[in-house]
């Protein structure tokens, strides 16, 4: 069968079926009415397709006829394989279909796969009043990559596994109206302890064999290693990329020096400082792992100091990494760190004679934040917050706890399930 009558077959499939009931959303900022290209990425399970059905539900609810939504997964065997020249074919499958229509929203799942869909896509913005939605893997659709491709045309998006907020939706759970002061804060209260285990992907939330989760979460971990770093970056050491990848799940909010990992490692494997830098630095693309500098407003100190580890999901390092306690704590940390990651321009981690878990960056603006997830707290978490406003006046400071509300020498103490709700 011909590529042009596949795609037809895709298309009118499409319009026919009705999409999944979605009971649970995923929030961003996508907008409907723009006319930039959007490009939504993310991690590999991060619910990037849920997402689209989400939007196509709102067009359809908006209106909009089914036969003017065209959604098209890349990685659906019957169009397999596919050149670029191919792409035209797909266009012209739609036009003789329904040859009225002129505002057409495409939704294009993983089409970064096909070399040269840049080329394509460039044309379709330019000859169509066409409306185009994007997603991809951040392995595979680099952000910077897009703003090269698209010159100028598109809106980068980030879709992360889901926060707090999002895995309570997920989970059913309802907030009330002053679930602060209520008996409802136990409840979120132990969900939260729950999060900081499960971790956010969508499926393993909605999973109901909890049995399976394990082999799922394996099964993630493989294509991060395989389909994410060794096959986009033709990567030949897979024993190195395991090692320094397992590394980093168990010593996430940890910080991390190559150097120090180099000398671990280099009695029982061939490798050079070299080489796991640029392991390092695809890791990084890949948006498994965040690597925060140091504070400082010396570029040069921020760049040979350590970093501090932060990993895309708490799930995902439970999984992988061998664990002798149930490190709460670090689970808590990994998770502020990654919200905000999300929130702010710049996110850093603070060394003096104590440490600050967090410093954020926003124009001139500071934000000092430690976390103790625990029945008491360190006084260590205190003094490592004044240490640094003494440095930084006018700083923010807060500490999250576990439920414990209050304000003392300045400091915002803050539970951590009511900052995250927030």
């Amino acid at each position: 069968m011909s590529k042009k009558k596949e795609f037809k077959l895709i298309i009118q499939e499409f319009i026919e079926i009705d999409l999944p009931e979605l009971d649970h959303r995923k929030e961003t900022d996508l907008d409907l009415k723009s006319n930039k290209i959007q490009v939504l990425y993310g991690p590999r399970r991060s619910g990037k397709t849920f997402y689209f059905y989400q939007l196509i539900k709102q067009l359809r609810k908006n209106k909009i006829a089914k036969e003017k939504i065209i959604y098209i997964n890349f990685e659906d065997d019957r169009i397999l394989p596919l050149e670029s020249c191919d792409l035209d074919s797909l266009i012209q499958a739609y036009n003789e279909l329904y040859p009225q229509n002129d505002q057409v929203y495409f939704f294009f799942d993983e089409i970064q796969n096909i070399s040269g869909w840049e080329t394509f896509i460039r044309r379709l913005d330019d000859k169509t009043q066409a409306k185009i939605f994007i997603t991809g893997s951040s392995a595979t659709l680099l952000s910077k990559e897009i703003a090269s491709s698209l010159r100028g045309r598109s809106i980068s998006y980030p879709l992360f596994p889901l926060d707090f907020g999002e895995y309570l939706q997920f989970r059913g759970f309802k907030l009330k109206d002053n679930y602060q002061y209520s008996k409802q804060r136990f409840e979120i209260m132990k969900m939260l302890d729950e999060y900081l285990e499960e971790g956010g992907f969508p499926e393993i939330v909605l999973n109901k064999n909890k049995e399976q989760d394990k082999k799922i979460l394996q099964e993630y971990f493989n294509s991060i290693v395989y389909r994410d770093l060794v096959d986009r970056y033709s990567l030949r050491n897979t024993n190195l990329l395991k090692d320094l990848l397992k590394h980093l799940f168990a010593n996430i909010t940890k910080e991390f020096s190559a150097h120090s990992y180099y000398k671990s490692i280099k009695q029982n494997m061939s490798v050079s400082k070299d080489t796991i830098y640029e392991y390092l630095s695809y890791i990084e693309e890949a948006q498994a792992f965040y690597f925060l500098p140091q504070f400082s407003y010396s570029l040069k100190e921020q760049r040979v100091n350590q970093k501090k580890i932060v990993c895309i999901d708490n799930g995902l390092r439970n999984r992988i990494s061998f664990r002798f306690s149930p490190d709460t704590g670090k689970l808590a940390e990994n998770i502020v760190g990654l919200e905000l990651i999300k929130k702010h321009e710049q996110v850093f981690y603070y060394q003096g004679k104590q440490e600050v878990d967090f410093i954020t960056q926003d124009g001139k603006k500071l934000s000092a934040i430690n976390v103790s997830y625990g029945d008491e707290i360190d006084p260590r978490e205190i003094t490592g917050l004044l240490e640094f406003a003494k440095e930084h006046p006018k700083t923010d400071l807060i500490l999250l706890t576990k439920d414990i509300e209050d304000q003392k020498d300045g400091i915002k103490l803050i539970p951590l399930w009511e900052w995250l709700l927030k």
